[in-house]
């Protein structure tokens, strides 16, 4: 029997935090359940960095797995009680559920079983962590944090979650003390890292189907930035954040103090001024105690990113960094996969995918478009998880004033049952309710809405993707088109 599967430590029943060490040399073996998942990849490949022997199974082929096995991991496909084999630990990711047989079977013969949060922990408890959370912006910022780090010599290790421009990855485990994370707020994971310091983008509703109520959400976000031993950087400019503010300042005031407040805002510590968009760059300045102490001279579009660089600058000034080193690193920074992400250009067209699903991830999405000076901007949007959309699709209507065409496509579901009453619809409902003039369709056959499409656009026009689900298949498919049939 496995000592530590009888001695479990918090989380679901039968989950166990992991020590993850292993002596050099070791054999013990580790089996990750849906392996081609964006956070199940990454913890694929840090095990085996920690000189863990990896093998994983998934429902299905995808791009992740093909990866995964091009890197040398035996990965199966379908689920079989047979594919745990001798396993010493059996990984699995928030989807599995009981009665996958290969959790079940790892639960017959008491083979510990861990989830994200508890190799969160885990991971979290090997080195001294930098996390990146909010609502939106977290993936980007955490891929900012890992070049300026990186350019500052730090050699961090780090979990993103997306493919990191310049390193081809987003998750790379390395000698040194630093971990760089992207911190999930989803399931409270975030709070398992114990982050020494930490980054708060914004907080708006969101996985509320988890947390129940933005009182329960906003009391997680608490915690976050209380248990921190180091600085935190929080945005002013947020609605959200500032009130999150109000409550460490009455409760932990010694957290208070080691806080870096950043944004527009005339109250931010880390103040960005003389910002400028162009395309698909931005510049600024960062005006700290009354002085310009900074200039950055991003390669990303949109004022959002100006803000989300000039998080990462104050907690690296804070933690004692030079600001002409912070810079250069953010200078070098080219972003991360599907963020305004360039798809390809046909006949003048272009197309750029980006992961917005929410309603204010697709405005600011949009405001920085609007600054790259296409002739059009045609926005095609596919709503994402019927909880979601029940929770803020009224949200949307404001959305998408920066577009000259809008399209709304079929749901995506992402496992979830149906709920009567959500659908795209309510998405489309919200805008037309709001903007009866709007250039707006609703189109969910993915047959007409390739059509729709290349039929719509011409050159000089931009056909921006927003979506965190099937639809970023698209700018693929139609670039097939792009000779003399379109």
């Amino acid at each position: 029997m496995h000592e530590s599967a009888v001695a479990l430590r918090g989380g679901e029943p039968g989950r166990v935090v992991p020590d993850l060490t292993v002596r050099p040399g070791s054999n013990r073996r580790a089996h990750v359940v849906a392996a081609g998942g964006a956070a199940m990849n990454a913890i694929c490949r840090i095990l085996r960095s920690l000189g863990w022997q990896v093998t994983g199974s998934d429902q299905s082929d995808s791009d992740a797995v093909d990866r995964l096995r091009a890197d040398g991991f035996d990965i199966k496909v379908g689920h079989e009680a047979a594919h745990i084999g001798d396993a010493d630990l059996v990984v699995v990711s928030t989807a599995i559920k009981p009665g996958n047989v290969e959790l079940d079977e790892a639960m017959r013969r008491l083979i510990p079983v861990a989830g994200r949060p508890e190799l969160m922990e885990s991971l979290g408890a090997l080195r001294r962590v930098v996390a990146v959370s909010g609502t939106h912006g977290k993936t980007t910022t955490s891929a900012m944090a890992t070049f300026a780090t990186e350019q500052l010599g730090w050699n961090p290790s780090f979990i993103v979650g997306g493919v990191v421009n310049g390193f081809g990855t987003g998750v790379r485990w390395t000698e040194s003390d630093l971990l760089v994370v992207e911190a999930d707020e989803s399931d409270n994971s975030f709070l398992r890292f114990h982050a020494d310091n930490t980054i708060v983008t914004n907080i708006e509703a969101d996985h509320l189907d988890f947390h129940g109520d933005m009182a329960h959400l906003c009391a997680a976000f608490d915690r976050f930035v209380e248990q921190g031993s180091g600085p935190s950087a929080i945005c002013i400019d947020d609605e959200g954040c500032r009130e999150l503010l109000d409550r460490v300042q009455a409760s932990r005031p010694d957290r208070f103090d080691v806080v870096a407040t950043y944004g527009f805002s005339e109250r931010s510590e880390y103040r960005i001024v003389n910002a400028v968009a162009e395309g698909l760059s931005t510049r600024c300045s960062i005006r700290h105690a009354g002085n310009e102490i900074a200039d950055l001279d991003l390669r990303v579009p949109g004022l959002h990113n100006a803000r989300n660089a000039s998080g990462v600058f104050a907690l690296l000034h804070r933690m004692g960094a030079d600001p002409q080193q912070i810079a250069t690193g953010l200078a070098s920074f080219t972003g991360v996969g599907r963020r305004f992400e360039f798809r390809g250009r046909a006949k003048g067209v272009t197309f750029v995918d980006d992961y917005a699903h929410l309603p204010s991830e697709v405005s600011t999405v949009l405001a920085a478009a609007r600054a790259g000076g296409w002739a059009r901007i045609i926005a095609v949007f596919e709503p994402h998880r019927y909880t979601r959309i029940r929770d803020v699709g009224e949200q949307f209507a404001d959305s998408f004033v920066d577009a000259d065409v809008a399209v709304i496509t079929a749901l995506y579901p992402a496992g979830q049952q149906p709920i009567p009453g959500v659908s795209a619809r309510t998405v489309f409902d919200a805008i037309r309710s709001a903007h009866p003039t709007a250039t707006l369709h609703l189109i969910e056959d993915p047959v007409e809405l390739d059509q729709f499409v290349r039929s719509t656009s011409h050159e000089g026009d931009l056909v921006l993707t927003m979506n965190a689900g099937q639809l970023t298949e698209l700018p693929e498919r139609l670039l097939k088109f792009g000779g003399a049939d379109w």
